[in-house]
């Protein structure tokens, strides 16, 4: 079969056409995003370590979004909100929006693994010295990773129940 492509029944036999007009836009819309990532400096940020098309092209992404687990929801809710995100409460469970970020919280009631993501900002030194000038507690000094102009600038911060938010932007 042809990636990006799928099946289709005509008078009893598969007949294989091209991709949805859905499809189609949600690859220019990947194309484009990329493109300006690319021209704001995220070069590692954007750029997949590994090209080509995942066989069969089964998953086509729009977006993916971490779900973090909480023990407390009613905490976790003041302590991002504190940082800055928006919240919605759902039962057991909160989503979390700041511009384009989007993050989510399911209440398990313990924590035994805590998990992490990074979320792109414009300026990591901006956003570290805004964010301790309020009192969040950061994990270490900001670090720099990589080469100026593809690398990252970034910190970390911990939520109540350790997990880890690494804010990172590119390292011009």
């Amino acid at each position: 079969m042809v990636p990006g492509s799928r099946l289709g029944r005509a008078k009893g036999r598969c007949v294989v056409t091209g991709p949805t007009p859905e499809q189609l836009a949600s690859q220019k819309r990947k194309r484009d995003a990329r493109r300006a990532a690319l021209e704001q400096g995220y070069a590692r940020l954007a750029t997949p370590r590994r090209g080509g098309v995942v066989p069969g092209g089964a998953v086509a992404p729009l977006s993916a979004v971490p779900i973090l687990r909480c023990a407390d929801l009613d905490r976790t809710i003041a302590f991002y909100e504190f940082l800055g995100f928006a919240s919605d409460r759902l039962s057991g469970y909160a989503v979390f929006t700041a511009g384009d970020a989007e993050l989510h919280v399911s209440a398990t009631g313990t924590v035994l693994d805590p998990g992490g993501c990074l979320v792109h900002v414009s300026d990591a030194t901006v956003t570290r010295a805004v964010l301790a000038a309020r009192g969040v507690r950061l994990l270490g000094d900001l670090e720099e990773d990589g080469r100026p102009g593809a690398g990252i600038r970034s910190f970390t911060v911990e939520d109540p129940d350790g997990n880890t938010i690494r804010f990172g932007s590119p390292w011009s």
